[in-house]
């Protein structure tokens, strides 16, 4: 993984699963913070590993389309 994939208009980095961690999304810009804090990431590790760990259903969209929701 570590795509580059765009989630509810936030541009994020997608990153596979490693123990013990999940797939997740990070933010690539720290001028997307608010937003993502928003729909619902949150601060893993300072200063910028802002994330969200994916759900199956995220995951499906983001790496058949790039993006979530896909239109």
């Amino acid at each position: 993984m570590g795509s580059i994939v765009i989630y509810k208009g936030i541009p994020c980095k997608l990153l596979a699963a490693e123990t013990p961690f999940p797939t997740r999304l990070q933010i690539l810009s720290s001028n997307s913070i608010f937003r993502a804090l928003q729909e619902g990431f949150s601060c893993w590790g300072y200063p910028n590993e802002i994330m969200k760990e994916v759900t199956p259903e995220e995951l499906v969209c983001l790496q058949d389309f790039g993006r979530f929701p896909p239109n």
